[in-house]
């Protein structure tokens, strides 16, 4: 062979060897980007079945204190939505067959059982508490589980898809007592699933209507809203930095002073919200001083009457909740949620670094509440009898919707000492709404 022929043989031997080398390399990244996309996936579907399952523990921990009334319609509601999204999730994890059917019949059977008692339509007998606490102790170990498999990833640096096996072998699982078969045939899907109010005690309502406590204020032009935001931060107008116009249902003008944010609503010219942005480096003080901080700043902008109803602390600041208050036509004190105002304290030198009251700005007016229908006596007979009744008091909630509902508030212990609040309808005697407490140092959280 020539010389030239055995060059032009070299040099297409090494072109071919650079194209399949580029080939193999492409589809090595292609490869590995699919398989991190699938990894990123898989993620996913194992945290959004860690949250069903814990928000479906910490319902059932609820369900065997419910009393009579919409409560229960809504725990079954619930129920099921929260085993449906865990189904699905576990539906798109590489888990083996044998095991995700003994766990999807778990999470099938959570909202069957829950909606086979709503359909009864009665009070809780002794085999359906000890039932509810049945499936509450097999979701804490499923969650326990699917922790431990959260950690491990973390801890090891491994992917899921290599860990199916891992994930696979819940030996955990084994030996768990099921329900009976019959629950197998209740399942039905709920048209549509209502609108429920969990996150804190009415902290999170319903605001989508006119602001009732403006009605009839007049709209006060940008300068004036500048003087209301000057004599709020203590300040003259010309250090104030005018950011825009904003809301739709509560509209308001917005400024800036150095690091803090405040927005003055057009009709009437109210601190609508304040933000500063500082953050205490120790903590001094303690609850006692942020609530008389808290409550001082409310007098200061014309809010009486209220009262403080739940604080958190975290970080070294302090939030407290506070509410509204009214009298019934017989002159009972009534705590109306629906006003809410919220104040946050820093606990280094008790400054104010936080302040909303667009739930009291929405929803404050003057209200014709007629005396209780039912006495507290009678209210309390909705109430689980799985529940000791501390103290009551009448209390006006949210609606799903936008009306309210005037309420006897029990304050509750069950007999291993969890602390519940039960909301009885003064009208038709109904349970509206049960919350789970924990109450710890750093204030109070519901469920």
């Amino acid at each position: 062979m020539k010389r030239s022929a055995k060059i032009r043989l070299i040099t297409f031997t090494l072109a071919l060897l650079l194209i399949l080398a580029g080939f193999w390399a492409d589809t090595g990244l292609r490869l590995s980007a699919a398989q991190t996309q699938l990894e990123y996936g898989y993620r996913r579907a194992l945290n959004d079945l860690t949250d069903s399952v814990a928000g479906m523990r910490s319902t059932l921990q609820k369900a065997p204190y419910v009393g009579r009334g919409v409560t229960q319609s809504a725990l079954s509601a619930q129920l099921m939505e929260q085993s449906g999204g865990a189904k699905a999730a576990m539906a798109a994890l590489p888990l083996s067959q044998e095991r995700t059917e003994k766990i999807s019949r778990f999470l099938s059977q959570i909202g069957d059982y829950a909606l086979s008692l709503e359909r009864r339509g009665s009070g809780l007998e002794d085999t359906d508490v000890e039932n509810l606490q049945n499936l509450e102790d097999y979701a804490g170990r499923l969650l326990e589980v699917l922790y431990n498999a959260q950690a491990r990833l973390s801890a090891q640096g491994g992917t899921i898809r290599a860990d199916a096996a891992g994930l696979g072998n819940l030996t955990a699982l084994d030996g768990l007592a099921t329900l009976d078969d019959d629950f197998d045939e209740a399942a039905q899907q709920f048209a549509e699933t209502p609108s429920l109010l969990y996150d804190g005690p009415f902290s999170d309502h319903l605001n989508r209507r006119e602001p009732l406590f403006l009605q009839g204020r007049k709209e006060i032009t940008r300068e004036q809203a500048a003087g209301e935001a000057a004599g709020f931060l203590q300040c003259g107008t010309d250090a104030l930095e005018f950011l825009g116009e904003a809301g739709s249902e509560l509209p308001v003008y917005a400024f800036r002073r150095e690091d803090a944010q405040i927005n003055i609503t057009k009709s009437g010219g109210e601190a609508a919200y304040f933000k500063l942005g500082a953050q205490p480096a120790e903590e001094n003080l303690g609850y006692e001083d942020a609530l008389a901080a808290a409550r001082q700043l409310l007098e200061r902008l014309g809010r009486e009457p209220f009262r403080e109803t739940y604080y958190a602390r975290t970080d070294h600041l302090c939030t407290v909740n506070f509410a509204g208050l009214a009298e019934t036509e017989d002159g009972q004190e009534v705590t109306c949620y629906p006003d809410l105002m919220k104040v946050t304290v820093e606990l280094e030198a008790g400054g104010i670094v936080e302040l909303d009251c667009i739930g009291y700005l929405m929803n404050r007016h003057d209200r014709a509440l007629p005396a209780p229908r039912l006495s507290r006596e009678e209210a309390q007979e909705s109430v689980s009898p799985l529940l000791t009744v501390d103290r009551a008091a009448l209390a006006l909630i949210p609606s799903p919707g936008l009306d309210e509902v005037l309420c006897w508030e029990f304050y509750c212990e069950s007999g291993d000492g969890q602390r519940f609040l039960s909301y009885v309808n003064c009208e038709t005697g109904l349970e509206e709404q049960l919350y789970r407490l924990q109450i710890d140092e750093n204030g109070t959280l519901t469920f």
